[in-house]
């Protein structure tokens, strides 16, 4: 799993809220940056971000919470960040460099597919949410060719 804000952030007030609908990012820098706080409580978001330069998929000074929603994240692994606080299952893993187009799948333990996105950008970095995921449950994450089982935090 990765940790919150790094050395040299600079918090502020301000808060991104996410409570519905659906948002597909394909981000040139940060995929979502809050100079403050992130909460998710709804919708669906898919954030593809690049993996060149100091971005990451999430960017906060504070905390970044999910407590609804389904969120899937790709991007760089360099200043990867995850959600410091979930009220349901987060899958946070580091992936090795991988072409734009390489689906991710995620199935659980009966081999149905639980969430699945081919990103439009390169990757290293894979940051799955989802109500139906639950902390404490193993699930297979298939990136391409290769497949490992990854506990749900």
């Amino acid at each position: 799993m990765f940790g919150g804000g790094g050395p040299g952030s600079s918090s502020s007030d301000g808060t991104i809220l996410i409570t519905g609908g659906t948002l597909n990012i394909t981000a040139s820098g940060d995929g979502i940056d809050a100079n403050g706080s992130l909460e998710i409580t709804g919708g669906y978001t898919v954030v593809a971000g690049p993996t060149q330069g100091d971005t990451s998929t999430l960017d906060y000074d504070t905390t970044a919470q999910i407590t609804g929603g389904t969120f899937i994240g790709t991007g760089a692994s360099g200043m990867a960040q995850t959600f410091s606080d979930a009220q349901q299952g987060v899958i946070s893993v580091s992936v090795g460099e991988q072409s734009d187009g390489t689906e991710v799948t995620l199935t659980d333990s009966r081999g149905n597919v639980v969430l699945d996105v081919t990103p439009d950008l390169s990757f290293a970095v894979v940051i799955l949410s989802s109500p139906d995921l639950v902390s404490g449950e193993s699930y297979t994450l298939t990136v391409g060719t290769a497949s490992e089982e990854v506990e749900a935090g």
